[in-house]
């Protein structure tokens, strides 16, 4: 095979790549698009028929469309339409992304899908409000924790803390940080470093959009953390999910919104029944948390705990905190 078919294989793969079903492309059009693109004259359309054989032979979901004189299209691509979404709407609320990086990731999420694809995603094209502004380095970092924990290296790094400027500045005076790093962990769009230090016992974990300087030590990581272990330090450190699962008891004006907040919350299991007041009762399970008794102050206004008679009291020392501060 001529260096020129070689070129004109990979030409041809390259446009049904960008094809679906619904925009098939057809031999004339292979042609036209071989020469205005790829500046390739003279490309007799019956050849295409050839390469759509030799590309199918090598495993390509080229396919023939309903209608043969629309061609054919790639009937697969490496992500569904959907997929892609489901990524992109990620990237858009992480807010340890830059908005540079962001923007980076997108095209190539859109470069994985066809042409007609990307334009269903030209909406999205807009400011990325969950991220950061700047250049960034996530990713530089991202790659730098992957080939540590693959070559059992410590990472080092420097971590920051907002003063009472609201400026970022390095924590203790820009001391070095060196992490038996154990595993990335994903939470309310942040990720989160889970290791150890050499000298104090115990998991603990960092915030990576909080980072600088990172680099990978030449030091062996030491102590070994089964993923059981690891699990049980998110609900307990990362997510603040820590005490024991405790029945409880709230009423609740019923409304469509208020409804949905509570069934979001509780999941599947809750059970609810009407009282005389016009009100209703909803019983459920949680694990008793700071972020409960947060959840229930945030929502003070629609939910009345009844029981337990702990978390009422928690709830209600929070809301007279709250009253407190206002009241200065």
């Amino acid at each position: 095979m001529s260096t020129s078919h070689k070129e004109k294989i990979i030409r041809v793969l390259q446009l049904f790549q960008i094809t679906d079903e619904k925009t098939p492309m057809n031999a004339v059009q292979v042609s036209q698009k071989l020469e205005e693109e790829y500046g390739m004259e003279n490309v007799h359309r019956t050849s295409s028929y050839d390469d759509v054989r030799l590309l199918q032979s090598c495993g390509y979901p080229i396919k023939q469309a309903e209608n043969s004189h629309k061609g054919w299209y790639m009937e697969k691509h490496l992500l569904e339409d959907w997929e892609i979404k489901l990524m992109l709407d990620s990237v858009q609320q992480a807010r340890c992304v830059s908005v540079h990086e962001a923007n980076e990731i997108r095209n190539k999420l859109l470069n994985l899908t066809s042409q007609r694809g990307r334009s269903r995603f030209s909406h999205m094209i807009m400011p990325l409000p969950g991220n950061v502004r700047g250049v960034g380095q996530i990713g530089e970092y991202i790659e730098i924790m992957l080939e540590a924990m693959y070559l059992h290296k410590k990472i080092r790094f420097q971590y920051t803390e907002i003063n009472n400027a609201m400026e970022k500045v390095l924590r203790k005076e820009g001391k070095l940080y060196q992490l038996n790093l154990y595993t990335i962990y994903w939470s309310d769009n942040n990720y989160y470093l889970i290791g150890s230090h050499d000298n104090h016992d115990g998991l603990t974990n960092y915030r990576l959009d909080r980072i600088e300087n990172m680099s990978m030590s030449s030091e062996e990581t030491i102590g070994v953390n089964p993923e059981l272990v690891i699990q049980d330090y998110i609900k307990k450190s990362v997510n603040h999910f820590s005490g024991d699962t405790i029945r409880i008891e709230v009423e609740y004006k019923p409304a469509p919104i208020t409804n949905a907040i509570l069934y979001d919350f509780a999941g599947e299991g809750i059970r609810v029944r009407p009282l005389e007041n016009g009100k209703y009762k909803a019983v459920f399970k949680k694990m008793d948390s700071v972020t409960l008794v947060g959840w229930f102050v945030q929502y003070a206004n629609r939910f009345k705990v009844i029981s337990p008679k702990s978390l009422k009291d928690k709830i209600i020392e929070s809301l007279e905190q709250a009253q407190s501060i206002y009241s200065e």
